[in-house]
């Protein structure tokens, strides 16, 4: 049927039926890139002011999980001509490009003026947390699909599970896009930001004699460290706290959407 996986059965019932030509659905090229006059690439030692470029590693590694040839450019720190004519290289050869630290303060408003030459761009606040500052646009001739995204992995990974990690799944044919969700009781409380979906990472388990989800947030309580990455390696899961919703208290059922099974 259509949008079946190619596994060795269904390779084997191709053969038994003489077929050596189907259409498929190609993985989406993706290059991911990072900006930011700070970063480093983790070759070298970082010095004053520096940091190794971690968000454009973590959002390659994602899209590689969700299905998509990743090409890593590397940073792209270059004067403006230079970087229109890397960026629109780039563009030329993908179906989508994700840029990390290209939003989130004046650092970045020239890679934006730039992608602006090339097509369209719109960096208007998404009612989320983390990763409301983001930016979404349309680049070259091709009018390729690229994503800004900051400099923090964290908030980095939650954008891209939220609405780039869809994107590559729906490319790839999928009937479903997103990952599966189930309803969990919260081990522990949650504070969200009221107006915006609070995505806050959780481990996911099951209760040995019910059989019920469970869940323990591992960022959202007061107090607890939101832009830490050591926090989202622990996560297999996501919470998903409506926008009405400001306060979870132990016990209450709350939606939680799966990370990848480790």
């Amino acid at each position: 049927r259509s949008g079946a996986v190619l596994g060795p059965a269904q390779i084997g019932l191709l053969a038994a039926t003489g077929r050596d030509k189907v259409l498929v659905y190609p993985r989406p090229r993706v290059t991911v890139m990072s900006y930011g006059l700070e970063l480093v690439d983790i070759e070298r030692s970082p010095g004053l002011g520096q940091v190794y470029d971690v968000a454009s590693y973590a959002v390659a590694a994602a899209a590689i999980e969700a299905g998509a040839t990743v090409t890593r450019a590397g940073i792209i720190n270059a004067e403006p001509r230079r970087l229109k004519e890397t960026v629109a290289h780039q563009a030329s050869r993908s179906e989508m490009l994700i840029i990390t630290g290209a939003v989130g303060g004046s650092s970045a408003a020239p890679l934006q003026e730039v992608l602006r030459e090339l097509g369209e761009i719109d960096t208007t606040r998404v009612a989320m947390h983390p990763g409301s500052v983001q930016g979404y646009g349309l680049v070259g001739e091709e009018r390729v699909p690229v994503f800004l995204l900051p400099t923090n992995a964290v908030s980095s990974l939650v954008i891209f599970e939220t609405l780039i990690r869809p994107a590559i799944r729906q490319s790839l044919g999928k009937a479903t896009p997103t990952r599966r969700s189930v309803q969990a009781r919260s081990l522990g409380p949650i504070n969200s930001l009221p107006g915006r979906l609070g995505l806050v990472r959780g481990r996911l388990m099951r209760d040995a004699e019910t059989g019920d989800y469970l869940v323990q947030p591992l960022s959202g309580a007061e107090g607890a460290p939101a832009h830490l990455l050591a926090g989202f390696a622990e996560a297999n899961a996501l919470i998903r706290i409506p926008d009405d919703v400001t306060e979870v208290r132990p016990g209450d059922l709350v939606d939680v959407e799966f990370l990848q099974q480790r």
